[in-house]
């Protein structure tokens, strides 16, 4: 099959975990890692909620790969992207960004978001009932501290994490 892995099953039924032989022969030299972290990220899924059926997707796909970092499976090839990219990029990018968002406000501020997407439609604004801050706010503090090789430094990130957020987001 192409790609990496695949998770199918509706609802809280039984569900299916599909993995590409080819993918694991492609990562022979790492391969136990490589097992164990693509079935942490898919076995995610099975439990994850999706606000239903509103969560974007790169937000369903970063917080199993949040799952997979914080249980040191990261393979050596992701990335910190901040500027430039999107916060809902998903993967890496998104997993990241989800890790320095329970770093700052606590053990269990990613179960929670994933909580408050059991029985409500996403919103972005479940972000700001989670941490008090706004999605875009989050993102570019995450964005600056990213940047900190040019200087920018932890003060402005909470610069930025104090200044004035709109209720809209």
């Amino acid at each position: 099959m192409p790609g990496v892995a695949y998770t199918t099953g509706v609802g809280e039924g039984l569900k299916e975990v599909h993995f590409s032989l080819e993918y694991i022969a492609h990562n022979k030299n790492r391969a136990r890692d490589e097992i164990l972290g693509v079935l942490v990220h898919e076995v995610v899924h099975c439990y994850q909620h999706n606000g239903k059926g509103a969560c974007p997707g790169g937000l369903v796909e970063g917080v199993a790969d949040f799952v997979r970092l914080k249980a040191s499976y990261a393979p050596p090839h992701w990335k910190r992207r901040g500027e430039g990219h999107q916060w809902d990029a998903g993967y890496d990018t998104t997993g990241y960004f989800l890790s320095w968002v329970e770093d700052t406000y606590g053990a269990g501020t990613v179960a929670k978001l994933n909580w408050c997407m059991k029985d409500l439609r996403y919103h972005k604004r479940m972000f700001k009932e989670v941490t008090k801050c706004s999605v875009r706010k989050l993102w570019k503090a995450y964005c600056a501290l990213v940047k900190d090789e040019d200087g920018v430094g932890p003060v402005k990130v909470l610069e930025i994490l104090g200044e004035a957020d709109s209720d809209d987001e």
